[in-house]
């Protein structure tokens, strides 16, 4: 008899190379946030790293048109008998003829789907689109939900930047090793004010299978209203903040990414490599209903790279600070 073993599913990291956009840890509670008075902050990164003034957005209920939900609607093969009764919220498509569902959140400017992918040594997927095919798949499907190219984050050549990550699913079969792409995934951040989102608020993933069929959707991408518009703090003042323990320190990691436990009571000084803005949004989620609360806001941050120096040996770390102060209109 045939043994099979899945050995693996191998994602491709969001950012192949160099600094992402976000800080290298995910939320504020992995990093540590405390007073630094004597800290030496040296600054090696643009003087000018972001704007001078940055809006912060309110968050609104979003409106997805006829047009966009038919669309959604064509590519997801889900018809008008599929829809259950969602309230006033959105719509969410269930279909007996075919697995997983689709959500359209008008609260949230959420859209979800998803579909089961049935796939085996013996049952592989076929036409999956090349890389080369998915920059043309991505544009075309967003166009159909509403979403211009001008919306997108920027790369350094003013180019939308969308990523490519690779799923590949590996099995073992009679001593040999059989490969497998079931979907080819994109995704993409929104950017206002030409400052990229690095949390919620914004960003987008689709998934392209057999024949370029969409397996999935995941879209955050709700309604935004200009609310104030504030300064930008120099990085003379990024560097106070630090001080007074306004920011939060991610771990410390060293050359080959491995995390270590270092006692930042005892460092003297760190160094701001590489400094950004980016946006995120807050979710305020009610008791009942678990959906935001309005207004909810997005704000900008500071995202930093900063090297450390203890003892001998040189550390790596990612700090989020504060990029504006509301209390200064």
């Amino acid at each position: 008899m045939r043994k099979i073993i899945l050995l693996s599913i191998c994602l491709q990291a969001f950012w192949t190379t160099g600094f992402s956009q976000s800080p290298p840890f995910k939320d504020a509670d992995v990093g540590i946030r405390d007073q630094y008075t004597n800290l030496v902050v040296h600054w090696e990164a643009s003087k000018n790293p972001w704007p001078k003034t940055l809006w912060v957005y309110a968050m609104t209920p979003t409106k997805f048109s006829p047009a966009v939900i038919s669309n959604l609607m064509a590519v997801t093969g889900y018809t008008k008998k599929d829809e259950k009764d969602y309230g006033t919220n959105g719509m969410i498509f269930v279909s007996p003829e075919k697995s997983g569902n689709m959500r359209i959140s008008f609260t949230e400017g959420e859209i979800e789907y998803w579909t089961t992918l049935n796939y085996g040594p013996t049952n592989l997927a076929q036409g999956v689109p090349t890389t080369n095919q998915l920059f043309h798949l991505t544009t075309n499907f967003l166009s159909k939900i509403g979403i211009r190219l001008s919306e997108l984050a920027k790369d350094k050549s003013g180019q939308p930047k969308i990523y490519f990550p690779e799923a590949s699913t590996e099995y073992f079969v009679n001593n040999t090793t059989i490969t497998n792409i079931q979907y080819r995934m994109v995704r993409f951040n929104r950017a206002v004010d030409g400052v990229e989102f690095g949390g919620a608020g914004g960003d987008g993933e689709v998934d392209f299978g057999e024949h370029g069929q969409i397996t999935k959707i995941w879209l955050h991408w709700p309604s935004l209203q200009r609310d104030k518009s504030y300064p930008t703090a120099t990085p003379k003042i990024i560097a106070q903040w630090i001080r007074e323990g306004k920011a939060t320190i991610g771990p410390a990691m060293d050359d080959y990414g491995n995390e270590m436990t270092i006692d930042w009571s005892k460092v003297k000084s760190l160094t701001i490599k590489k400094a950004t803005a980016s946006y995120s949004g807050e979710v305020f989620l009610g008791a009942r209903e678990h959906r935001p609360i309005f207004p909810s806001w997005i704000r900008p941050s500071a995202n930093l790279w900063a090297t450390v120096e203890v003892g001998t040996k040189t550390f790596h770390t990612g700090i989020n600070c504060p990029i504006i102060d509301e209390t200064k209109p």
